[in-house]
């Protein structure tokens, strides 16, 4: 009776470890598939916005999601932040760039409607970390004609963070 508890004891051990293992990997291989660590939605190219937080850089997966974090200090204190041009797709300071809120193109959410028919009735999503949309810009000039063919409002970088805070 006494090898069976120990058999069994050490079977629970055993399957508690891979367990873990395996939920280690998996969380590894969810950063590395470009995944935000934030939201848990893709980081595209065009939208990603990065943070430097304690010599790393860690990628959101656009500028509303990464300024929440970079307030929150979710995974510390920021040291420096980068948002992507959605035009372009290269990198720039964050406190350079120029941001459109709002507008027709929702970058993140796309295909998570806010408003959707369900057999018992309709379901309205109340918040959501990404939206209004935040689209980054090099130049104002850029945000503005952005802005004339999407809608929305064009913001500098407090701006945009006090909308963020605000949300």
């Amino acid at each position: 009776m006494k090898t069976r508890e120990i058999v069994v004891t050490l079977i629970a051990l055993l399957a508690i470890g891979a367990t873990s293992f395996f939920a280690y990997r998996y969380e590894q291989r969810r950063d590395m598939a470009g995944m935000c660590p934030f939201c848990d939605r893709m980081v595209h190219p065009v939208t990603a916005y990065r943070l430097k937080v304690n010599g790393h850089e860690v990628a959101a997966c656009c500028p509303r999601c990464g300024m929440h974090a970079q307030m929150n200090q979710e995974r510390g204190k920021p040291e420096a932040a980068w948002a992507t041009d959605v035009n372009t797709g290269e990198s720039v300071a964050a406190e350079s760039a120029t941001y459109v809120e709002g507008g027709d193109v929702q970058y993140c959410a796309h295909g998570d409607q806010a408003v959707a028919r369900e057999p018992h009735g309709v379901s309205v999503r109340e918040y959501d970390r990404c939206l209004p949309t935040l689209a980054a810009f090099k130049t104002p000039q850029e945000a503005e004609t952005y802005q004339q063919q999407h809608g929305g409002r064009v913001l500098n970088y407090t701006q945009a963070l006090a909308s963020v805070q605000e949300q």
